[in-house]
């Protein structure tokens, strides 16, 4: 990947997944689309925990961490957040029974 496609793509908050397609999908998609989400999502709050962490045990780093990289995490969770919603309302409207 070309470095300017990698920085459009960072910017690129409505982006999905690789492989994800909202127009058709089936129950095994769901399923898969959620456990897929769930995944990044507790990778994400462990990573903005972690740096949280960091920027405690080492002040000098809070300007960079917290002005760049705190933001940038927070804003792919409501991102990825998003995405979970967008599968979990698939199976509330009954495309796949619970489990």
């Amino acid at each position: 990947m070309e470095p300017l496609d990698f920085t459009k793509r960072i910017v690129d908050f409505n982006r999905l997944l690789e492989g994800e397609n909202r127009a058709n999908y089936n129950a095994d998609d769901i399923r898969h689309w959620r456990a897929v989400y769930t995944d990044l999502i507790r990778f994400k709050e462990t990573l903005l925990g972690q740096t949280r962490e960091h920027i405690e045990q080492v002040p000098e780093t809070k300007k960079e961490l917290a002005g760049i990289d705190v933001p940038f995490l927070e804003a792919e969770m409501k991102r990825l957040q998003g995405g979970l919603q967008f599968w979990e309302s698939r199976r509330a409207r009954g495309e796949l029974p619970p489990g």
